[in-house]
């Protein structure tokens, strides 16, 4: 059956936008639609290491962000560590996140680290390398009656997400399983170019909730100081996050593995995912939720 979704383009409110990305510490990365190039920290002794271009969407903390007008977060943190025991350096080239996977199939970049769900759909596209676990929260405005805190209670609503992510598809099938076929009304999903304007939309009452991934909620709860809420009680789609390779690349594909193999049994994996307050999935999660 057709979905009698409406699914409607992103709002335009530059001045509330400005004040949000200002908070959220994302001002430098949002106001241009090419993408800006950002150099990962270097020394003059390792000038001529090889240089590694790596696509990420710097809006989405705690993964990526714009920190002193230089990339920070947890992606950041990881990649640099990766190839620094290869003795290779990193350059994040900052992309919309609805980009990355072409950009990557294009050899824009040499590989993707935006906290990109693993999917089968990006699997028939691109090779992917699990480094995290996740599922997704809801956020509602602190001083509403509105705190949805499961997928029956968005219904009939308007709820906000990040287009060319996941989150749309989500709350689409969310929508068709647990609203229309009940018999209730459907799920209004808009989509936004980034998660500062989904959660802008928010703050400006032009949506009625925000369906994110959980730990970027927490973070985006923390920055904005008991303005917003999370208020989901149940985990949506537990999902693994992913490094995406060029498909075919095992040269790319053996150096990413190696060097966060080489994280793990050092000590420094587990001290970044404590740092950003993130969850490593175990092998046996890894081989559940891994799409086949």
């Amino acid at each position: 059956m057709k979905s009698i979704l409406s699914t409607q383009s992103r709002l335009s409110m530059k001045p509330l936008a400005a004040i949000l990305l200002t908070v959220l510490g994302l001002t430098a990365c949002s106001q241009s639609s090419e993408p800006k190039t950002e150099t990962a920290q270097s020394n003059a002794s390792d000038a001529s290491a090889k240089v590694y271009q790596i696509g990420s969407d710097m809006t989405f903390p705690p993964f990526e962000y714009i920190e002193n007008d230089k990339p920070a977060g947890f992606d950041i943190d990881i990649a640099n560590q990766i190839f620094a025991h290869s003795g290779a350096k990193v350059n994040f080239v900052d992309s919309r996140f609805s980009n990355l996977i072409t950009g990557l199939e294009a050899k824009k970049f040499d590989l993707v680290m935006s906290a990109l769900y693993i999917t089968k759909e990006r699997l028939d596209k691109v090779d992917m390398v699990p480094y995290y676990m996740t599922t997704e929260a809801l956020i509602a405005l602190t001083d509403s009656d509105y705190k949805p805190k499961t997928r029956d209670d968005l219904c009939g609503k308007t709820i906000a997400s990040q287009k060319g992510s996941m989150f749309p598809k989500q709350l689409h099938e969310m929508s068709e399983q647990s609203c229309v076929a009940k018999g209730k009304a459907p799920i209004t999903v808009r989509e936004f170019d980034t998660s500062p304007e989904s959660v802008q939309a928010l703050l400006a009452k032009a949506v009625d909730a925000h369906y994110d991934d959980a730990s970027v909620a927490k973070s985006t709860v923390e920055k904005l100081k008991g303005r917003i809420v999370i208020t989901s009680t149940e985990p949506f789609f537990p999902v693994l996050g992913g490094i995406a390779i060029p498909k075919g690349d095992k040269e790319m594909l053996n150096k990413v593995t190696a060097g966060l193999d080489a994280m793990k049994k050092s000590g420094e994996y587990d001290k970044l995912i404590a740092k950003y307050n993130l969850q490593a999935p175990t092998d046996e999660e890894i081989q559940k939720y891994m799409p086949k």
